[in-house]
């Protein structure tokens, strides 16, 4: 009777332990499943991009506007002057989606023009320099979009001031059709045509911030045939840290805007960016 006893003893207390065991294992699982859904949305559950582009239709939705260039400088009463000139796409210089209650032109989709890369960039330059900045922004997503039938060409810059600038720097590729880019060699042609007119210029060009493969070897290798600096910002669009995108500070109708960098991400863009700049500022 009494190893009976032990008997069902061993068989409950087995049991309860199975129980505890699954139930400490579904736990885990659940809330492994939570952390892996939260990865996946912002806070207002707005859902990023994690290691894919935007729709390409989405992208062609805005962002069409006719070339215009913003001309601005950072004075400080510095002894010496520096020009730029950023060739970009909506990340450097868009109209502002109707989401967003500040309505200057900016970079898309930064809460204010302060926030943006391009404008963060060169205060931090201006500062840490102690030079006087001036500078010039234009879209050229056009070029993106049509540089297989047309080239980039000089008349396009007749609304910049700093038609040759001390530095350039180009942040193109997101805008480029996965059809265009199949066959590299038309792109790589047009852009070191684009980069060619610019002789004296030291070049700071970028890899784009939603990676994809054949834009990232093509731009990789135009940086090298025009001895280019080359800075990467598709870490930052790879949706391993999705504060990166403007869904995480306010959710948009467009996915492909809300795919954008926000202010933490052109903060970051700035900083990649600034990090060449102080390395080829030293040499």
């Amino acid at each position: 009777m009494k190893k009976e006893r032990l008997f069902v003893y061993s068989v409950l207390l087995n049991v309860v332990l199975i129980v505890i065991l699954g139930g400490l294992a579904y736990h885990k699982r659940h809330r492994f499943v939570e952390i892996t859904e939260y990865y996946f949305k912002t806070q207002n559950d707005s859902v990023v991009y994690n290691n894919s582009n935007p729709k390409e239709e989405d992208l062609r939705n805005f962002n069409n506007e006719p070339l215009e260039a913003v001309n601005d400088s950072i004075i400080i009463g510095a002894k010496k002057t520096i020009s730029c000139l950023f060739l970009g796409n909506s990340l450097s210089y868009c109209g502002v989606a109707k989401e967003e209650p500040d309505k200057e032109k900016r970079g898309l989709t930064s809460t204010s023009k302060e926030k943006d890369f391009i404008h963060v960039l060169v205060r931090k330059i201006s500062k840490n320099k102690k030079v006087n900045v001036k500078y010039s922004i234009l879209n050229i997503s056009q070029f993106e979009r049509t540089f297989t039938v047309h080239s980039f060409s000089m008349s396009k810059l007749q609304l910049a001031n700093n038609k040759q600038p001390d530095f350039l720097f180009v942040q193109i590729g997101e805008n480029v059709a996965s059809e265009d880019i199949k066959n590299p060699a038309k792109f790589e042609e047009e852009y070191t045509n684009l980069l060619s007119l610019f002789p004296n210029a030291k070049k700071i060009i970028m890899i784009p911030f939603w990676p994809e493969k054949n834009r990232t070897y093509a731009i990789t290798r135009v940086a090298i045939k025009n001895n280019s600096y080359l800075v990467d910002l598709s870490h930052l669009g790879n949706g391993t840290d999705p504060k990166n995108y403007a869904s995480s500070q306010r959710k948009y109708e467009n996915p492909a805007v809300g795919a954008h960098p926000g202010d933490y991400g052109f903060a970051n863009i700035a900083e990649c960016i600034y990090a060449t700049f102080n390395a080829l500022w030293s040499n």
